[in-house]
């Protein structure tokens, strides 16, 4: 059976309704507060584990140097040298792995479904903090068990492979016209979970201590863990493929096979007719380069606001994150069912209104020197949420139904090497023009950003016209057929735009009177 509809959502597979996004939003929602908890927990923690390994070697004082490292110029710096080369390690570690498992697992949830890319990194997240939090008992194995929880984090796909089947997962149960608004809450909850993630780290360590972080840790990925196993009951999706496949073979033992790769490189290159794939190209990069620029400004920040004139505490820095995220996560949860729905906008006009909000926020922190024109740039800013929930959604109109796997996992693998690439970009800009003058770095990611909305304006009358078929064109029949009412409704615009030899694509709902 293929898609179900009900009250403008799609059931896929053996996954409810409007009760599948519920779940997928409350699972991503714990996912995303415990990931960023238990990062902002671990990289303080590595770095007091490293200065513990240190100190064994260069120094004589007791312990609680590592509490009080001003008092030890030697060690302090020889601790800085040597955490850098482990984060190092410790990021290669988290992101690498993922790629690569996430490079196979599109292609294979479009074909197996999509809770097994769902549950791994949940379950690679809970070993993590429970591997980390055993290193405090063990002090002379703490900087490789840290490392080697990392290296599980990453093993098991990390935030990586569950963003790409979470998108896929929204492509899967939303109708068209629901899609914007599907992908901007999704989008929303990431946010909710990041900023309330960050502040119970801080939190927990200061009224409790650093145990009592990684226990709240295992405790919301044991909550997420449950409510896969418990309310995703089988594949949340399947297609033409699975179906007529043999049952008897393993799905999580056909993961790691070449085709896998194969087709979702695949996905990118073949013809497509009406310049769809040239639309979904240019998409994709504009997609990565907007997330280059979003995470080198992230480094950058951080060194913009501790610098004079503003000179901030590196704690303000936390709040500022927070209250940033918070405003984003609240914009995208009010504003785009406003815009798509209430007020018609289509989802270029709202990536462009997105993309002029991060302009204008980028140009105004390069000439801030003091901390309310900083805080101003948060509101500013406040619509750049918008920008990769609904380039997400506009990009999954461009798609089959078997193709949302394979193409957000290239998103998403993209978005994770570059995390490490657009630090490198604008710090190394930011460090070079400083002394000249401190918003060039923000003004080098200005120019990203228009040239990024010159393409898509380019693209505007295209992608416009695209859409609106996608969203007017359906048809619906039903028929009668031994006792039970079936109910078709044809994406038209989907055939319109199939290769010739495809078949037409069926969204079905089966009531049977039993």
């Amino acid at each position: 059976m293929k898609n179900v509809e009900t009250n403008g959502e799609k059931s896929s597979g053996r996954f409810s309704c409007g009760g599948g996004i519920l779940v997928i939003s409350a699972v991503m929602f714990l996912y995303k507060t415990g990931e960023a908890m238990l990062d902002a927990t671990t990289r303080p923690f590595l770095i007091r584990a490293v200065c513990y390994e240190v100190h064994k070697t260069i120094h004589s004082e007791n312990k609680t140097a590592c509490s009080d490292l001003g008092r030890f110029l030697v060690l302090e710096d020889e601790v800085q040298t040597q955490s850098g080369y482990y984060l190092i390690y410790y990021r290669l570690l988290l992101n690498i792995p993922a790629v690569v498992l996430s490079m196979f697992c599109g292609s294979y949830s479009d074909t197996h479904g999509r809770k097994l890319p769902i549950l791994l990194p949940c379950f690679g997240s809970l070993l993590a903090a429970m591997m980390y939090m055993t290193s405090n008992m063990y002090m002379e194995y703490r900087v490789p068990m840290i490392l080697g929880g990392s290296a599980l984090q990453g093993m098991f796909g990390k935030s990586s492979l569950i963003t790409m089947a979470a998108n896929s997962t929204m492509f899967d149960l939303s109708e068209t016209k629901n899609r914007t608004r599907n992908f901007g809450r999704l989008m929303a909850t990431m946010f909710f979970g990041g900023t309330l993630g960050a502040l119970m780290s801080g939190v927990f360590q200061d009224l409790l201590d650093i145990n009592a972080a990684f226990i709240g840790i295992v405790s919301l990925f044991v909550v997420a863990i449950s409510l896969i196993l418990i309310f995703v009951r089988g594949d949340t999706k399947k297609t033409d493929k699975s179906d007529t496949a043999d049952p008897d073979k393993g799905s999580s033992c056909e993961v790691f096979t070449a085709g896998h790769i194969k087709e979702t490189i695949a996905v990118i290159t073949k013809a497509r007719s009406d310049n769809n794939r040239f639309k979904l190209i240019s998409l994709i990069i504009v997609a990565l380069m907007i997330h280059l620029c979003k995470v080198g400004e992230m480094d950058i920040k951080l060194m913009f606001l501790t610098r004079s004139p503003l000179s901030w505490p590196k704690s303000w820095f936390g709040y500022f994150l927070s209250v940033e995220s918070a405003v984003m996560g609240l914009c995208l949860f009010l504003l785009i069912p406003l815009f798509s729905k209430k007020i018609k906008l289509t989802d270029v006009t709202i990536v462009v209104i997105g993309l002029l909000s991060m302009l204008a926020k980028v140009i105004f922190l390069g000439f801030s020197s003091t901390s309310w024109m900083v805080f101003v740039s948060i509101g500013l800013g406040a619509f750049i949420g918008m920008v990769p929930s609904t380039l997400r959604s506009l990009l999954s109109k461009t798609l089959k139904e078997d193709e949302a796997g394979k193409v957000f996992s290239i998103l998403s693998c993209g978005e994770t090497i570059l995390k490490s690439l657009g630090s490198l970009i604008f710090v190394n800009i930011y460090s070079a023009t400083a002394h000249i003058f401190r918003g060039i770095a923000f003004f080098a990611e200005a120019f990203i950003i228009v040239t990024m909305l010159v393409v898509i304006l380019i693209m505007y009358r295209q992608l416009r016209r695209f859409q609106t078929s996608m969203d007017r064109l359906s048809v619906s029949v039903s028929v009668e057929d031994k006792g039970k009412t079936v109910s078709l409704t044809e994406t038209q615009t989907a055939v319109d735009h199939r290769p010739a030899s495809d078949d037409p694509v069926f969204c079905i709902t089966v009531d049977n009177p039993k």
